[in-house]
């Protein structure tokens, strides 16, 4: 019985290796975008990757453009895209939060009149995947942008970004950087806050691994020259303690990058570096060992959308140099596979800026 359990161990991680092995590759033209949408969110839900808000670069080069409210849908398994319910507020810049099967949008901003005055938005909308439909919940209790999500044991962190603050009609008066958490809680419609980001920030990520936020880089001051607005500083928070750690500086300079977090790995993708070119490195860190390491890098340095479904990272167009629009996606697979207790059986696993609870 002891020698049948051993055997079948082995056989049971020599598959496991082969097919991680086989499915980890370079990066690959998929499709491209329906819209050419600039600054609206990703998210994924069931193999499915959702595109919010944002404005259409085609009809809008250079910005400025009047905010969305579609939605677009690709589904990863048959490459196919189709529209889903529009958003109820059109917006530009909101960002995204995955809870079970429903997909939370925060804040954001539009442009309002001839002169194209932006107001910014505390607006918090829900959609389900499930039924197509939006529902309104609470507002959130600080107007900012831009600031990171994640999600840990079914609560949603808002954390850092520019605080800002508007007349009666919503117009800009003045602005700060933060360091502010606050944590709504999708089954109770509250929001409490929680221990401050040591370091404020904004225009940064922040993902989820082993149930611990890391937030990496950001903008920590308007003036001076554009470098030296940046850090490379990561920060680790621990909800169960509410406690945050910092860790060691990112070994790179870059900024703009956008972060995703597969199994225990996080990847920075694309930016700008120190020399303020758009890069093509895809940089990756694992926080259990710290050591940082490269894969192959973005087939056209840009700033980018991304997201993560079924093991693989999918690049949703960019702006490359000179504010040129590309809509190519483009698809990485990890290799990452996850070995669930049930049957134990080989499985896709991915996430995007957040704990994806399926």
């Amino acid at each position: 019985m002891l020698r049948k359990h051993r055997y079948l161990r082995w056989v049971f991680t020599l598959l496991f290796v082969v097919a991680s092995s086989s499915f980890a590759g370079g990066w690959e033209q998929v499709t491209t975008l329906p819209t050419w949408r600039f600054a609206g969110p990703a998210a994924a839900v069931g193999g499915k990757i959702y595109l919010f808000g944002g404005f259409d670069h085609k009809k809008h080069i250079g910005g400025r453009g009047a905010a969305l409210s579609t939605v677009d849908v690709y589904d990863t398994q048959t490459n196919t895209w189709h529209a889903a319910a529009e958003m109820p507020t059109p917006r530009i810049a909101p960002r995204t939060a995955v809870f079970s099967n429903q997909i939370y949008v925060f804040g954001g901003y539009d442009y309002k009149g001839r002169w194209g005055v932006k107001r910014y938005h505390k607006t918090v909308e829900v959609y389900d995947t499930q039924t197509d439909t939006w529902v309104k919940k609470p507002d959130m209790p600080t107007l900012r942008i831009p600031f990171a999500t994640a999600v840990v044991d079914g609560k949603i962190y808002l954390i850092g970004g520019t605080r800002i603050e508007v007349n009666k009609n919503g117009v800009f008066a003045r602005k700060a950087i933060t360091g502010l958490v606050e944590v709504y809680d999708p089954l109770t419609d509250r929001w409490e806050k929680r221990a401050d980001m040591p370091t404020a920030r904004s225009v940064s990520d922040a993902v989820v691994v082993d149930s611990k936020i890391y937030v990496l880089g950001g903008l920590v001051r308007f003036g001076g020259d554009l470098a030296g607005r940046f850090v490379t500083r990561i920060e680790e928070y621990n909800p169960k303690t509410d406690q945050w750690h910092q860790l060691p500086d990112m070994p790179m300079f870059k900024f703009g990058f956008l972060t995703v977090a597969v199994g225990n790995e996080i990847y920075t993708l694309g930016g700008i570096n120190n020399e303020i070119k758009d890069t093509d490195a895809v940089d990756v860190y694992n926080p259990t060992g710290k050591k940082w390491h490269q894969i192959e890098p973005l087939t056209i340095p840009k700033l980018i959308m991304a997201a993560v479904a079924n093991g693989k990272i999918y690049t949703l167009g960019g702006i490359i140099g000179d504010f040129k629009f590309s809509p190519i996606v483009e698809a990485f697979d990890t290799g990452f596979r996850a070995v669930t207790a049930k049957g134990k059986l080989l499985t896709y696993w991915g996430e995007l800026k957040a704990e994806n609870q399926k």
